[in-house]
């Protein structure tokens, strides 16, 4: 890899990202389990998009970044730190499988199964280790893992495939529009 800048293109490109994903975020179903709350919604989709069409740095930033927001924002702090993480990785690897360039329809939906599905194993590990740690017995734990691995699976299910079918067209538009997708200096 070259050694390149972060441009002000990038900056305002992970902006945009990040805030589309903070926003998407607001329009969810929060489902009320015995340890707590968890949402539906179709920030997945976007995270993913990050990375398809920007790459996995600016994916990976834009994801964490819009997340970790909406959790500092909205009552979910506890939890932002690891939506950070976990964001940026989602978008991260969306981004590395394709290289944040146009690919044929299997290796988009790979990558975005890819993403999606390690934000779930993240995501899941870390509630069940929370709860075990918080001193939950294990039917307790069992049973918030029953709730979430079903929705989990089929929202991010959802997302892999809405982020897939949109990003050809998206990067489209925007190549249409004169926005260079690609990372200067690669």
């Amino acid at each position: 890899m070259k050694n390149r800048k972060f441009t002000v293109q990038d900056m305002v490109i992970v902006g945009l990202m990040a805030a589309l994903v903070y926003a998407v975020t607001l329009f969810r179903i929060e489902i009320p389990t015995p340890t707590g709350k968890i949402m539906l919604h179709m920030a997945t989709v976007v995270c993913l998009l990050s990375g398809l069409l920007f790459g996995p740095v600016r994916g990976g930033l834009a994801a964490g970044i819009g997340s970790f927001l909406f959790d500092i924002l909205n009552g979910w702090a506890s939890s932002a730190p690891f939506t950070l993480i976990f964001k940026f990785i989602m978008g991260f690897l969306a981004g590395l499988i394709t290289g944040g360039r146009p690919q044929k329809a299997p290796r988009t939906f790979l990558a975005c199964a890819v993403g999606a599905y390690t934000y779930s194993v993240l995501y899941l590990s870390k509630s069940f280790l929370r709860d075990m740690l918080m001193g939950a017995a294990m039917e307790t734990a069992m049973a918030d893992m029953a709730i979430k691995i079903p929705t989990s699976l089929g929202s991010n299910t959802i997302g892999f495939i809405v982020a897939g079918l949109l990003a050809p067209v998206l990067r489209l538009a925007l190549k249409r529009a004169g926005l260079r997708l690609q990372p200067s200096g690669r």
